[in-house]
């Protein structure tokens, strides 16, 4: 029994809920942001925090995903490495940034205005759905547009004001995308740790693998 224990999570009735390693954690893979970027989108986050009066448009991360998805920690090394071996094989992109949009009623972003790289991003992402699921009924979310999140779960009130403000604010910004990062947490927690960093190298798929096998 003293065996079993330290491979299982018990809950609070006394029963063994999962062996070690079949743990499901929440994932997403992300772009990589130069810093003079996110400073400029940390400030128009801590303006509308102040503005609105909502210090959780303050606090959260600063993001543009391309996929979220669910998989057991089991299959994590098998995970990374088969991002490892199709994030290399991206070429470097720029990344365009301007003005603001809005989901009715909940939530404010800053749209992707260059689509064509981050479409093939996903059309790629797409050939090892396989290892971005635990099980067919938990599918990856690849979102329709890309965006960074200013304010989400707004109060109807709060976005209607709000909206009225950014439908006709101006922002811009260009970078390159070069790498990307690979984020995990446990479900039910607020942060979350980089896994790992992919670097975007453009190599053809036998000097991929050569390079995974050398690593």
């Amino acid at each position: 029994m003293e065996t079993m224990q330290s491979t299982t999570e018990v809950n609070q009735y006394g029963s063994l809920v999962s062996l070690q390693g079949y743990q499901v954690y929440e994932y997403q893979l992300v772009l990589v942001l130069p810093e003079a970027l996110k400073e400029k989108l940390r400030k128009v986050k801590l303006q509308f925090a102040e503005q609105f009066d909502m210090p959780s448009a303050k606090s959260s991360a600063i993001m543009l995903p391309l996929v979220k998805f669910k998989q057991r920690q089991l299959l994590e090394q098998k995970l990374r490495h088969s991002l490892q071996q199709l994030i290399m094989g991206w070429q470097p992109f720029p990344v365009n940034l301007k003005g603001f949009a809005s989901q009715p009623s909940h939530s404010i972003y800053i749209p992707v205005t260059s689509k064509n790289h981050l479409q093939q991003c996903t059309k790629s992402l797409k050939t090892i759905q396989h290892f971005l699921r635990p099980d067919k009924d938990q599918a990856a979310f690849f979102p329709g547009e890309h965006q960074v999140i200013v304010a989400s779960r707004l109060k109807p009130g709060i976005y209607d004001k709000a909206w009225k403000q950014y439908a006709a604010k101006q922002f811009t910004a260009q970078f390159m995308a070069e790498a990307a990062l690979l984020l995990k947490r446990r479900p039910g927690e607020l942060h979350w740790q980089i896994a790992q960093r992919f670097e975007f190298r453009n190599l053809p798929v036998g000097i991929r693998q050569a390079s995974l096998f050398e690593a």
